[in-house]
């Protein structure tokens, strides 16, 4: 893609320049975009994709603007924003109760970071990795293993074309490899298993540092308190340390399930809620809890666009 440097006035009127490559249509998705536009009305990078991709944009709504953005991402930058609100939509409207299910974003694990992480009502826990095809593949050997150091079924979501490829590094992996699921985002923006699998356990790898990082302290505290019934009386520096030791006394399948529904108490919405968010914007209104100002985005979406 040829990319040219366009000059746009900061807030402060000063001119800085801004690439016209994909970055900023993808950013368009982000918490930041959308909460500066539910405070300010407006946002410089929001304005600049709608004067690239939108015609007209003075008689068009918010909403419709969105609307026109996000296809745009369908028809040529299907990026993990897309992948990963297609996914959302998909488990969560089609197939998973939205209030018995939480779903989390962005999970630090190892030295990797899971793209969707998803605990249904049954207690049971998938990890998607994204590989889209505009995404590296390199780690993804890497990114799988620190996966199974805290979680036992993954699968990996990819398009038509990368499917091969996906299916070429997979069997390079022995057993781990085989237990890999595979989804694909079709060319009419369904997850289609018709040419993937699903995933199996796999749990050779679990560790119990990663298993305890996933949590937050009063979730490890709850976590060892429901299990011993008390939590380490130590002195606060040795509080995680303490906390950590107690959590590896605890079989590593059970001290990973308590673990589970801990991180299930997450990202709570009500299956209303989730119904009144606009379908592009799932994503990011469930992923960054604004959720809370679900009224204001709606009177920011009927609203016409001014710059």
């Amino acid at each position: 893609m040829i990319c040219y440097n366009i000059n746009i006035p900061n807030v402060k009127g000063k001119v800085k320049k801004m690439p016209d490559n994909s970055r900023a249509i993808n950013r368009v998705f982000t918490r930041g975009v959308i909460s500066g536009l539910l405070r300010d009305g407006t946002n410089e990078i929001y304005d600049y994709v709608v004067k690239r991709y939108v015609n007209e944009p003075e008689n068009k709504t918010h909403g419709d603007i969105i609307s026109e953005i996000y296809a745009c991402l369908g028809k040529e930058k299907r990026n993990e924003y897309y992948y990963t609100n297609t996914l959302l939509n998909n488990l969560l409207v089609e197939k998973h109760d939205v209030s018995n299910t939480a779903v989390l974003s962005q999970v630090h694990i190892g030295n990797s970071v899971a793209d969707f992480v998803m605990i249904n009502g049954a207690g049971n826990i998938y990890v998607y990795e994204v590989k889209s095809e505009l995404d590296n593949f390199d780690r993804l050997a890497d990114q799988l293993r620190d996966y199974y150091k805290a979680f036992s079924k993954v699968s990996v979501l990819t398009s038509e074309r990368e499917l091969y490829k996906i299916k070429q590094i997979l069997s390079s992996l022995g057993d781990m490899g085989q237990a890999v699921g595979i989804c694909v985002l079709s060319s009419q923006d369904t997850i289609s298993k018709e040419y993937g699998k699903e995933p199996e356990d796999f749990n050779d790898y679990l560790d119990y540092n990663c298993i305890f990082k996933l949590l937050r302290k009063r979730e490890y505290e709850n976590v060892l308190e429901i299990q011993f019934g008390e939590i380490p009386q130590v002195e606060p520096v040795f509080h995680f340390k303490a906390c950590l030791e107690a959590f590896r006394q605890i079989p590593i399948d059970i001290a990973q399930d308590l673990t589970f529904k801990e991180l299930k108490k997450r990202n709570k919405i009500t299956k209303t809620e989730f119904a009144n968010i606009k379908t592009e914007l799932k994503a990011v209104v469930y992923f960054s809890e604004l959720s809370k100002n679900i009224k204001a985005l709606e009177r920011l979406l009927q609203s016409n666009y001014r710059r």
